[in-house]
């Protein structure tokens, strides 16, 4: 028999009540309880669901949610994501990613239902226009993003170094040991942050980095790399 949908969610209650519910209905699903990214690839693909619905915050220590729709949508199934966030943009990334659509944890058990059911005949289970209205709030974001991050692409990769420096409150004297270069050569990167962010001063400078988003980003980026 064709497995109708494969719930891949962590919380017991809610996967178990949406899996009796469906095939209270005829509609074959099953509960997939994950342990890792891979599990779910492999589960997805022993077992060939038409549809998947996808919890987004799956507790996994990598991988998971957004960053799992596109490799799982290239397995075939469609996939549903199914989530308590309230975040819109990542509701607009899972769109982009190829997911049907995103349904909320917290509707009503009998419209979580029918988006499901929407979703298992192809239909689009939350609406063209809002859809659409989503991945327009994610492009607005992403130039929104791209203007505010401008002036820090302009950097070289010793420059951003030393601004993340600065940012930590660390001195041109400590900067310039702790890189085995001379502090004439740290000042001089220095004063090339400076110019490119067109600044006066290093404190302006740490200062752009934090209200512009640029520190968060870098350190964020730092954390992904160091648990990959």
């Amino acid at each position: 028999m064709t497995l109708c949908a494969l719930i891949v969610d962590d919380h017991g209650v809610l996967a178990d009540g949406l899996a009796m519910a469906l095939q209270a209905e005829g509609l074959p699903a099953r509960v997939h309880v994950p342990t890792s990214a891979g599990g779910v690839m492999t589960a997805v693909a022993e077992q060939q669901p038409q549809l998947v619905l996808l919890d987004l915050d799956l507790g996994l220590e990598r991988g998971g949610g957004v960053d799992l729709v596109g490799p799982l949508r290239a397995l075939g199934p469609r996939v549903l994501v199914l989530t308590g966030s309230t975040d819109r943009l990542v509701h607009a990334r899972c769109l982009e990613a190829g997911a049907a659509g995103v349904a909320s944890k917290a509707e009503p058990f009998d419209r979580l239902l029918d988006a499901i059911r929407r979703a298992t005949r192809g239909e689009s289970p939350m609406g063209r226009r809002r859809q659409e209205e989503l991945l327009e709030e994610l492009r607005r974001a992403r130039a929104a993003r791209s203007e505010r991050l401008a002036p820090f692409e302009r950097l070289t990769p010793k420059e951003a170094s030393v601004l993340l420096a600065l940012a930590e409150g660390r001195s041109a004297e400590a900067i310039a040991k702790a890189s085995f270069v001379s502090l004439p050569t740290v000042r001089t990167q220095i004063r090339g942050i400076l110019v490119k962010l067109g600044v006066g001063s290093q404190l302006a400078a740490v200062a752009m980095a934090i209200e512009r988003g640029w520190l968060d980003e870098v350190r964020a980026r730092s954390a992904a790399e160091a648990g990959s």
